[in-house]
């Protein structure tokens, strides 16, 4: 509202020029519209989520299942606004003031047109349909799209997610599988990285297994805040129990140094366009390479004192000598 304040207080202001206070006044019209208020709303209710969601993934001690399990809700948070449009309309209708839409409020050009009595066809040409309210028609033509195109995004992102921690699920659920269901996933596990681990893990997953239900591992509890995974990992190497299940020990660091996001990977190319500029088109890899670095990581280098650097560089390449 306060930028609407402003846009109004713009136009309202004889000392600003015609050409201001015209697009103010468009702008200022365009955000009265129940269409606006609506389109505010939703995409404040998705961005909402979707930011924090995002900060939270982008959390340096996040894993890969509560990863998933963030994403899980998201899509279920989407899926659920699905059938709130009459509450978004209504609180649109609040917002802006206008209680009708604009095809509702501009007249309707009639043309003369020809139905095909053979397909059953029940729409007009711009795609009205009888009967059909025009909040109706904007739900199902702009709303509902809005939303399956969101959920379509996520459910792209949970297949990829999916897939990865299906391998890894066997550690979460290691207390309340059988030894059958646990040679089973870990046979899985040894598929994809077959490379890395030998078949013998699923013998050490069964003995590990039984080894959680002893005293000794009484300290790993599921219900802390730390992942159940580097629990398992932290419990391994403060034993000294990383000769006794090596491959374990190897899944388990596979798992936890698994990104989960690749944010890293979309800053560089943003960050690329801004440094190597026109001006510097001769630029090396590797000077392109450090300039990227320290962009990037700009938070660490505020941190680091420049001047003593400066000092040292200019000491190493000082060519004076003194007599």
């Amino acid at each position: 509202m306060t930028i609407k304040q402003v846009l109004e207080d713009i136009f309202n202001n004889v000392d600003q020029k015609a050409e201001c206070r015209n697009k103010a006044y468009g702008l200022v019209s365009t955000m009265n519209k129940l269409e606006t208020g609506i389109m505010t709303i939703t995409w404040n209710g998705i961005l909402e989520r979707l930011q924090a969601t995002s900060a939270s993934l982008q959390s340096s001690d996040q894993d890969l299942n509560t990863g998933y399990a963030l994403y899980e809700s998201l899509y279920g948070y989407v899926q659920a606004m699905r059938s709130t449009f009459s509450d978004i309309e209504a609180r649109a209708k609040d917002l802006t003031n206008c209680e009708e839409y604009q095809q509702q409020s501009s007249r309707r050009i009639k043309r003369n047109t020809k139905y095909d009595h053979f397909s059953g066809s029940t729409t007009f040409e711009d795609g009205f349909v009888e009967n059909q309210t025009h909040g109706q028609h904007f739900e199902v033509q702009v709303f509902i799209v809005i939303i399956d195109n969101v959920l379509s995004a996520l459910t792209k992102r949970m297949k990829a997610y999916h897939k990865i921690t299906s391998v890894f699920e066997v550690f979460r659920q290691l207390k309340f599988l059988t030894t059958e269901e646990i040679l089973e996933k870990s046979s899985n596990m040894v598929s994809a990285y077959e490379d890395d681990l030998e078949n013998s893990l699923g013998g050490e997953l069964v003995q590990f297994a039984e080894l959680l239900k002893t005293d000794v591992a009484i300290i790993i509890d599921s219900k802390k805040q730390e992942p159940l995974e580097q629990q398992f990992y932290k419990f391994l190497i403060n034993n000294s129990l990383g000769s006794c299940f090596p491959n374990l020990e190897i899944a388990l660091r596979i798992y936890l140094s698994l990104m989960i996001t690749n944010c890293s990977g979309e800053r560089s190319f943003s960050t690329l366009k801004r440094i190597k500029t026109e001006l510097r088109n001769t630029m090396g890899q590797e000077r392109l390479n450090h300039l990227t670095l320290l962009n990037i990581e700009h938070d660490l280098l505020k941190e680091v004192d420049i001047q003593s650097i400066i000092s040292k560089f200019a000491h190493i390449k000082s060519r004076k000598v003194y007599l």
